[in-house]
């Protein structure tokens, strides 16, 4: 496929999914898989992570102010990061040495929308459906009232009170994340929260987590790309591939809807209706796996025996 006009229209459609899905809970891997699928663009992988790259940016402008408090004044907000990317690295280290055919597969990618579709209903639809002020109120109302605090109510977790082991649960969710149509955000959120996390606290955890991986990601596939790009120099091997210079755009339309995006995110956690976006994953999980069925119907047919009964009923119907 030739470079032209249609690639960086391609490209920006991608840039934005990218920018929206990287930190919505619906999986920009997955939706990045798909598109460019049925775009047949070359290298879909490799413009993923220089998209997520893009995204990157977005969370270390975001969240500024806390990423300087960690290096500064909050070293454990700086070592539970570290603790959660330790399980992280090894379990998507594994997966992409080990079974990297799963990172391109329409099928597995259909299934694990739905399982985070699920992930979203169960945990933040019965989590979060009160806002956290909304939360507090009825706290005080319910003392007020001589009722006492709700029993079931647990002060949630913060940064100085999450444990190690709390970050390395949310390390190892955060790992098998690397699988497209499991969404980063949502699963690591929904475990945060579901280990009883501030759901801010939770988002932000998220996403300071995420810094690590992705600039690790993102930083050797650059590093490949410009090792195996012709020229001398850097401006060489810079403009030598058209794609290249196409995909950096597109980091930088990823950067600028990834800022609104997370500003979008952190009002929806806040205000309890992040499993909304459930409701998207139900429909374009399945229709993967029938996109996926449709595409690979003979195979299907061969392993259940099902080859000639299908061909007699299209017969029959006068479609062969």
């Amino acid at each position: 496929m030739g470079f032209d006009p249609t690639t960086v229209v391609q490209v920006l459609i991608l840039a934005i999914v990218q920018g929206v899905a990287e930190f919505l809970p619906i999986s920009s891997s997955g939706h990045l898989l798909v598109l460019g699928k049925f775009f047949e663009l070359p290298e879909v992988l490799t413009l993923s992570i220089i998209l997520h790259g893009g995204t990157l940016l977005s969370v270390l402008f975001f969240f500024a102010k806390e990423i300087i408090e960690a290096c500064t004044s909050k070293p454990r907000v700086l070592g539970l990061v570290i603790v959660g990317s330790i399980p992280t690295v090894i379990i998507a280290f594994g997966i992409m040495t080990f079974v990297p055919e799963l990172e391109e597969s329409l099928l597995l990618t259909g299934f694990l929308f739905i399982v985070t579709g699920i992930l979203l209903m169960t945990i933040l639809r019965s989590r979060c459906q009160l806002t956290e002020s909304e939360r507090y109120y009825e706290q005080i109302e319910l003392a007020a009232d001589g009722d006492g605090d709700d029993p079931d109510y647990k002060e949630p977790k913060t940064a100085d009170t999450t444990t190690w082991l709390d970050a390395i649960v949310v390390g190892i969710a955060q790992g098998f994340a690397a699988l497209p149509g499991l969404s980063r955000s949502g699963t690591t959120i929904s475990t945060g929260v579901g280990l009883n996390f501030d759901r801010e606290w939770a988002a932000k955890y998220s996403f300071l987590l995420s810094i690590p991986i992705i600039a690790g990601g993102a930083a050797l596939e650059i590093l490949k790309i410009f090792k195996n790009a012709e020229g001398e120099g850097l401006a060489d091997k810079l403009f030598s591939d058209p794609f290249l210079i196409v995909y950096l755009g597109g980091a930088a339309v990823s950067f600028l809807v990834g800022w609104f995006s997370l500003a979008c995110l952190m009002r929806m956690l806040r205000d309890g209706k992040l499993h909304y976006f459930a409701y998207w994953l139900f429909i374009i999980g399945p229709s993967c796996i029938g996109y996926w069925c449709w595409e690979n119907w003979e195979l299907i047919s061969s392993r259940l025996g099902l080859g000639a009964s299908v061909s007699a009923i299209m017969s029959a119907l006068g479609l062969a």
